[in-house]
């Protein structure tokens, strides 16, 4: 494809022949209206305009009519010929009267014009026309030969074009320099964005429209980099889970192998350690399978389109609450625990998803009783606002360490922030925050006064879309 010119050499060419327009039209209004010619041509004091090389022909008609004559002086201003009535006797001038003629004649009875020529045989002549006041014009002129006009004319014209082509150079390099400064840096902004980084920004001034690409491409350049950070994050958590899933199939795998090699070298003497082992084995390939499930269980909530069994549908919250408590109710009472419950009377009546919900507010129940000692307390709230439900779950057990709050709901991540094999798989709480975000609504973690809250938060009419 052929390379387009740059814009300041288009700006250039098109002021330029904009200037020589505007000279061209002005030359021929100021030749067809008279602008040059009236001032020449029409005034009968000008001996410029009638003097000859052959004096003896000069045209002295209008003169005359006037009640003037022309007088034709040697080079020492002896006078040697005369057209017309002379009135006065003078026959000589001198250098003083010449110069009086042309700068003071104005004040006496005559005007007067003077014009330097050459005669046929080159001789340095003078012509002067006289002019009775009252009979001529009210302008004293020394003007050049003949031909001065046309000169006049021209060098009007050229320097007329060439002011105008200067301030038309002037003006488009101004004018380009606002538009191909912007265009420069926008190029160089894209280019570096096409290499892989948005970390770049515009910021320059110019006219509305410049300034309007400059404030999108640096919004769009904002999302981008938003969105790399996010698939670079997305990607680290990605290579921590396989990681962390590789480590946790792990360990039970290899505690099975090793009892398991145990009982077939016979190590196991006795029926006692034989049933140690096997329970032991028993007890990781629980685990495993626990872990398998919740792995399934995650990736079903991160999967849009998945076809869940059962739908949603209008639920008494508080009854499904009510139950998951009674569920549960025996570990709460083997580990100690104090738990209370605060539901209104009343039916809570929300759009949600009885399966996936109840995972939600068991796992953060098994997450209390996982990770706090014995003799803790926990509170089950429900409330009920004009637009939102909120379910809090909270106790007063060890609490969450700070250096995993942040992180707290992502995969693997246990409250006590250490690669152990103690019985949990480290997914409930992604699990929860993932099926209560499925009902459009939120998982949070507050921590205040001693005591450790879970708050989902439910809205009526987000919750009813789905």
């Amino acid at each position: 494809m052929r390379k387009r010119g740059r814009l300041f050499h288009s700006l250039v060419k098109s002021y330029l022949f904009f200037a020589l327009t505007l000279g061209i039209i002005y030359l021929f209004v100021q030749l067809f209206s008279g602008g040059f010619s009236s001032k020449y041509f029409d005034d009968p004091v000008d001996a410029s305009l009638i003097v000859k090389a052959d004096y003896t022909s000069i045209d002295s008609k209008a003169i005359e009519e006037s009640g003037g004559w022309v007088e034709i002086l040697d080079n020492q201003r002896a006078l040697i010929y005369i057209i017309g009535n002379k009135r006065d006797k003078r026959t000589q001038y001198s250098t003083e009267e010449m110069m009086s003629m042309m700068y003071s004649g104005q004040k006496g009875s005559y005007l007067y014009s003077i014009a330097p020529f050459r005669s046929n045989q080159g001789a340095s002549l003078i012509c002067l026309v006289v002019i009775p006041r009252e009979m001529g014009h009210s302008e004293l002129k020394l003007l050049q030969p003949p031909n001065s006009v046309s000169i006049t004319l021209t060098s009007s014209f050229y320097g007329i074009l060439l002011l105008s082509v200067l301030s038309a150079y002037i003006y488009s390099r101004w004018t380009s320099s606002r538009l191909t400064i912007p265009l420069e840096q926008i190029s160089a902004a894209i280019k570096h964005m096409k290499e892989g980084n948005y970390d770049q920004r515009l910021a320059f001034r110019s006219n509305e429209e410049l300034t309007t690409i400059q404030e999108c491409f640096n919004e769009m350049a904002e999302h981008l980099q938003d969105t790399e950070q996010a698939n670079q994050t997305l990607k680290m958590s990605k290579q921590r889970m396989l990681l962390d899933i590789s480590h946790d199939l792990k360990t039970p795998i290899t505690t099975i192998q090793g009892y398991a090699s145990a009982l077939l070298l016979g190590l196991a003497d006795n029926e006692e350690k034989r049933i140690k082992y096997l329970n032991l084995i028993h007890t990781k390939a629980k685990l495993m399978t626990e872990l398998i499930e919740d792995l399934f269980e995650l990736s079903k909530l991160d999967t849009p389109d998945y076809p869940w069994t059962g739908e949603f549908q209008y639920t008494d919250l508080g009854e499904l609450v009510r139950e998951i408590a009674a569920e549960n109710y025996d570990q709460f009472e083997q580990k100690h625990f104090n738990l209370s419950l605060s539901i209104p009377a009343e039916e809570i009546s929300i759009r949600l998803h009885p399966t996936m919900m109840s995972r939600a507010v068991s796992n953060l129940l098994v997450n209390a009783l996982k990770y706090n000692p014995a003799g803790t307390s926990v509170d089950i709230e429900l409330t009920q606002m004009r637009d939102t439900i909120s379910l809090k779950i909270s106790d007063d057990g060890i609490g969450i360490p700070e250096s995993i709050r942040d992180t707290l709901f992502d995969p693997f991540v246990r409250g006590n922030a250490a690669r152990t094999s103690d019985g949990g798989t480290g997914l409930g709480l992604s699990i929860a925050k993932k099926a209560v975000e499925l009902h459009g609504g939120e998982l949070h973690l507050l921590s205040a006064a001693g005591r450790t809250t879970f708050e989902i938060k439910l809205y009526n009419q987000q919750a009813e879309t789905l």
